[in-house]
């Protein structure tokens, strides 16, 4: 078995180039061969609890029998046609299942595209166009400090104070970065909210007439550190926007779909964002698919008698039958599991072993939101790169746990099918990191 995992791993190094990786540094990859609920193996046979559900993406477990079986049926039904003139029946039902389950049902369009940047993309050129075609060019985005929206150009422009993005700052659009004030467990920055929304308010009176639109990572900024807000100041920043008729994004790629704890995370909130992009576990993490809901009172800005006021934005595969199977299979097993419950389940747990950990002297700031857990490692490194999140992803893979801290944080955020046995085995892990380091 040796062999085997020696192979691949040779023929990868001469011919692939991952993601987020730097090459330079020699690390070695896992060579997974399989997957079933929340377990990944590799070509040896060796275990590995995923707890970052393979980059945030799956929501039920690997393997499901149900979602298989879901795109073999329409594989043999409807491979694919181009969207651009024609329709079918996955990409309609999914389409209002979507609105039904975000309460906008006759209230919004869904727009297709294939992944979170994309969906983060099209977004942005909707606010965009959205006031060219009415006559009032506008070109500037507000975003919230350390937020993160993809890897695409204006994705990258709305994220780039995440400092994921320094090499590719020319290519850039100008944007305003608001200040978020963060909270974690027994600490609720009250003060530091009312401060920002006072400097923000000021802001809109000078520039509100330039402002496009405002795009937020509600309740919890992910790759820029699990970093977490209130729904109180979410709402109030959002209420500044929407009063001025400013668009408000609300980028859900990672916390929809249950992740927070309601289905998504703007139902915490009072806020009705004008756009939603949603992403990852859309497809229950087996297939590419995302979308963006927007406003019927946008797509209305979007009507003409000529193509010059439409949305110039597809792609070949947009709306693919097949991935519009697979999240419609999804929906179901979000009803047939309760995954809200198994969210609910979850969090508990987690919550009784963040109880024994936050007067841990190498932690701080633990946090806890539905199936979403961190806390940040005590070190003088808080980069990418940190050696504090190189060596815990290091120890956990050699005990059989799947994990990949963002710098100096670590997060949990495991597959809903989770048990309570072995997310205890992944935090006996964890103590047993903190108690050697």
């Amino acid at each position: 078995m040796e062999d085997l995992s020696a192979n691949l791993l040779s023929r990868d190094k001469e011919s692939v180039w991952h993601p987020f990786t730097q090459h330079g540094l020699g690390r070695q990859l896992l060579p997974v061969a399989g997957g079933m609920g929340a377990v990944i193996r590799d070509v040896e046979g060796r275990e590995y609890l995923d707890m970052i559900s393979s980059w945030w993406v799956n929501l039920h477990g690997h393997s499901r029998p149900e979602l298989a079986k879901a795109v073999a049926d329409q594989i043999l039904k409807l491979d694919h046609v181009q969207f651009a003139g024609a329709t079918h029946e996955p990409a309609v039902l999914l389409a209002e299942r979507l609105l039904e389950a975000a309460g906008l049902r006759g209230k919004a369009k869904v727009f297709y595209s294939d992944n979170g940047s994309t969906a983060v993309e099209v977004a942005l050129k909707i606010a965009h166009q959205h006031w060219v075609n009415q006559g009032t060019p506008r070109k500037l985005f507000a975003v919230l400090e350390g937020g993160y929206h993809g890897d695409t150009v204006g994705a990258m422009s709305v994220g780039r104070s995440s400092g994921f993005f320094d090499s590719f700052t020319g290519m850039m659009f100008e944007t305003t970065v608001l200040p978020v004030p963060l909270i974690w467990r027994n600490f609720q920055n009250e003060e530091g909210e009312g401060d920002a929304l006072s400097k923000i308010a000021a802001l809109l009176d000078r520039l509100g007439n330039q402002m496009a639109g405002l795009i937020v990572e509600p309740l919890i900024q992910g790759a820029g550190g699990m970093r977490f807000h209130s729904p109180r100041y979410l709402s109030e920043l959002c209420r500044l926007f929407q009063e001025r008729s400013i668009p408000v994004i609300f980028d859900e790629v990672m916390t929809g779909f249950g992740r927070t704890g309601s289905f998504f995370a703007y139902q915490q909130t009072s806020v009705i964002p004008d756009m939603i992009c949603l992403s990852k576990g859309i497809t229950g993490g087996i297939l590419p698919l995302s979308v963006t809901i927007s406003s019927n009172l946008l797509f209305k800005s979007f009507l003409g008698d000529d193509f010059s006021s439409a949305l110039a934005h597809g792609h070949s595969y947009t709306a693919n039958p097949v991935a519009c199977a697979a999240a419609l299979c999804s929906l179901d097993l979000h009803e047939e599991t309760d995954s809200l419950g198994q969210v609910a389940r979850m969090n508990r747990r987690m919550a009784h072993h963040l109880e024994k950990l936050v007067t841990h002297p190498k932690i701080e700031h633990p946090r806890l939101l539905g199936g979403i857990l961190a806390f940040d490692l005590v070190t003088s490194s808080r980069s990418y790169s940190a050696a504090a999140g190189r060596e815990l992803t290091n120890f956990a893979q050699e005990n059989g746990v799947l994990m990949r801290p963002i710098g100096n944080v670590l997060y949990l955020i495991p597959p809903y099918c989770t048990s309570d046995e072995q997310l205890d085995r992944v935090f006996g892990v964890i103590g047993e990191f903190l108690g050697g380091h």
